[in-house]
């Protein structure tokens, strides 16, 4: 067997996970129970598509954009450069000039990692529309961020439209904090939901 490290950068889904205003708080249903004198263990799971590690396909913002299942699945497996960017209040095209990025994928570690799990937080480190551009510009396929949008709060459709007009794979609510900058092999791959404009992953990182 192969020696590898792997780092798990999915959180936990439990009633108690954070989500955004608007959206659907998670919840568990237990449907059947041995103890209950069922035959098995049932249970039914209620959240957005959008809550937790989940990605973004251009359906989320883009009109006649790709659907999850219409989106290439090498924008969700490959090569990632995990940047760690802890101190910026928000991501800006010079903060991305002053690295070296050569992989396919990106994903951004920042001070949104050391939030506590639960309560919503409107000023989470996000991604300027300007560096969006300069991602699209420089070829990258595939963005991830530690917060649940890539996008500031109150203008999240900027970047979105940026990077998803450009059917870049957008990866939020990722789990960096214990993850040493540099480069992996990632995976993030979503269910395939006829339809759906994002989908929850579990996400992994592999050296």
């Amino acid at each position: 067997m192969i020696p590898m490290e792997i780092y798990d950068i999915t959180r936990p889904v439990h009633p108690g996970m954070t989500f955004w205003p608007g959206d659907k708080k998670m919840a568990l249903e237990l449907v059947q129970s041995v103890a209950g004198g069922d035959g098995c263990n049932l249970t039914a799971i209620h959240m957005g598509m959008h809550t937790g590690t989940h990605v973004d396909a251009p359906l989320h913002f883009v009109e006649d954009g790709k659907s999850i299942p219409e989106t290439d699945l090498d924008r969700f497996i490959g090569w990632v450069e995990v940047l760690d960017l802890r101190g910026l209040p928000l991501i800006a095209e010079a903060d991305l000039r002053r690295r070296s990025i050569t992989a396919d994928a990106v994903f951004f570690r920042t001070d949104n990692s050391d939030f506590p799990e639960g309560e919503f937080r409107k000023d989470f480190v996000a991604l300027a529309p300007s560096a969006a551009d300069y991602l699209v510009s420089k070829g990258v396929r595939t963005v991830g961020i530690d917060y649940l949008s890539i996008g500031a709060y109150g203008d999240t459709a900027a970047t979105h439209h940026i990077l998803l007009q450009s059917e870049v794979a957008v990866v939020e609510g990722l789990m960096l904090k214990d993850v040493p900058e540099g480069r992996y092999f990632f995976a993030a791959l979503p269910l395939k939901v006829e339809g759906a404009e994002g989908s929850p992953v579990r996400a992994v990182l592999v050296r």
